[in-house]
């Protein structure tokens, strides 16, 4: 796996098990941007992987594109991130994923097999991932942070206290706003629909647009 600069301080931070993708430009963009997902599922033998974030990135994904093949299901789910985030739609996904980093919110496995089992998933999980997150944003020094989720990982699974920035009740059909976790580093966080269910690239990448405008970039 591509190994960054920033790795020893994943390594001894106190809540951080799955380090964080780090594109290979991101620290010299000027607007950084950190993607943050959901989960993996998967065994609990797994969580002692620390590499398997970025192994979804760089192998599952972008190997898997440069090369022409297939990508497997999860890793649509990316794909459907660089169409929105992308100077062009369909544009070559290095284009975005060499800039940006990509991060799971929690930080063990909360299920195995489908998206519908989660039953690792706990309270004190919920806890812990979102110390582990602050941790992230503190070395990681995003501009903004893009969720995969209006729904759970917005409402159900990032912390309550927060302060909500409209900046727009239709962008397309889509109430768009931007929100900072209380107590957290003070970057603005986007929940998109989740990539991986039947999400309007053109619409998300007009409401991209419109964040972009709003945060003068």
């Amino acid at each position: 796996m591509h190994t960054t600069s920033s790795d020893v301080r994943f390594s001894s931070s106190q809540y951080i098990n799955f380090y964080p993708y780090v594109g290979k430009d991101y620290a010299n963009t000027q607007h950084k941007i950190l993607v943050l997902g959901e989960s993996h599922y998967g065994p609990q033998s797994n969580n002692s992987y620390h590499e398997w974030t970025r192994e979804v990135v760089e192998k599952d994904f972008l190997e898997n594109f440069d090369k022409g093949a297939s990508l497997p299901k999860w890793a649509q789910c990316h794909r459907n991130t660089a169409n929105v985030l992308a100077s062009a739609r369909d544009a070559n996904p290095h284009e975005v994923y060499d800039k940006i980093a990509f991060y799971n919110f929690f930080q063990k496995s909360i299920g195995e097999g489908d998206h519908a089992d989660k039953r690792y998933l706990t309270a004190e999980l919920k806890i812990l991932s979102a110390k582990a997150l602050a941790e992230v944003m503190e070395i990681l020094r995003p501009d903004l942070i893009v969720g995969w989720g209006w729904d759970n990982l917005e409402w159900k699974y990032l912390p309550q206290a927060r302060n909500q920035i409209e900046i727009s009740k239709d962008c397309v059909g889509i109430n768009l706003h931007l929100f900072t976790l209380n107590g957290f580093p003070p970057v603005p966080i986007w929940c998109m629909h989740h990539p991986s269910m039947g999400i309007n690239i053109d619409a998300h990448r007009a409401c991209f647009a419109e964040i972009k405008k709003f945060l003068n970039w």
